[in-house]
């Protein structure tokens, strides 16, 4: 049987922009050159817009530590500050080319030199919150093609992104979608396993528990202390506000969630975390490495 041909992505240019907003290590905001783009973006979902047009991204591929996540509420909760979250975040702005970065007190920039940098996006489609999913670059992209055009875009043009620097750095986890394209997903997966290796010392992997076991006493462990992937900090969080500190009813409450993935048939799905992750009194750990995962967007 032949291999599938690779999925098209859109291109669209534009620039980025984060006065107001509250960046993390994969998320920011963006407006494209011509608005009407948008319409381009692959999927039955609509990107969300403010009135000038500009959208948030979600990056593509990874996932950085929380720096403000609500989930089960009412107060923003969020993962060890200088143990990577925002280490991702200033790196990820330093890279499209901001800088003299001030905030308010939280995680809204109050100010930023310059307002906007130029750069361009790939994307194939929206997540559940209506935010464009994308590989994320800076300048023009090579090779060029107009905005709105319909590419392939192969492994040379993804090493142009934020996506991957942030990820060769070791400043994110992978955390791949149905979406994304399996050759990009196996070179990421390779760029993971080797930051990994290397543990730089500003790395998530520098301190990371999701596989040797996060020993959870309470909220603040999470919160304060413990550097695990982060879709499994935000199934964790939720859990302790609704449910308090014993993990007994865990395996249930991830039995419940909506999670579904598979290791290498997309035909042969899973669902519920439970069935990968191990709960022994009060540690939890992941069991197969996070890049062996594919989730299905719901």
């Amino acid at each position: 049987m032949p291999a599938p041909a690779p999925t098209p992505m859109t291109l669209i240019k534009g620039r980025y922009q984060i006065k107001g907003s509250e960046p993390d290590g994969d998320t920011v905001k963006f407006l494209p050159d011509d608005i009407t783009m948008w319409a381009k973006v692959p999927g039955e979902r609509k990107v969300k817009t403010n009135q000038q047009g500009v959208a948030s991204l979600r990056l593509d591929g990874i996932d950085a530590l929380e720096t403000h996540y609500q989930g089960a509420g009412p107060d923003f909760v969020h993962q060890p500050l200088d143990l990577g979250a925002h280490a991702a975040r200033d790196a990820l702005l330093t890279w499209l080319g901001f800088t003299a970065v001030e905030r308010q007190l939280g995680e809204t920039v109050s100010a930023a030199t310059p307002e906007t940098v130029p750069g361009f996006i790939l994307t194939s489609g929206a997540d559940t919150f209506n935010r464009c999913v994308a590989l994320v670059g800076r300048g023009a992209p090579v090779p060029d093609a107009e905005s709105g055009a319909s590419i392939t875009v192969d492994v040379p043009m993804l090493h142009q992104t934020a996506n991957h620097e942030l990820l060769s750095r070791g400043l994110v986890y992978p955390t791949f979608y149905k979406n994304l394209p399996k050759d990009l997903r196996f070179d990421m997966a390779v760029t993971a396993q080797q930051a990994r290796a290397a543990k730089a010392p500003d790395s998530v992997w520098a301190n990371d528990v999701t596989h040797s076991g996060a020993a959870i006493e309470d909220l603040g462990s999470l919160t304060d202390h413990l550097v695990i992937l982060p879709k499994l900090f935000r199934r964790l969080a939720d859990y302790l506000r609704l449910f308090g500190p014993s993990l007994d009813r865990l395996p249930v409450f991830l039995a419940g969630g909506d999670d579904e993935y598979f290791f290498n048939d997309p035909d042969r799905t899973t669902r519920g975390l439970h069935r990968i992750v191990d709960v022994v009194g009060d540690t939890v750990k992941l069991r197969p490495a996070i890049e062996e995962l594919t989730f299905v967007e719901k």
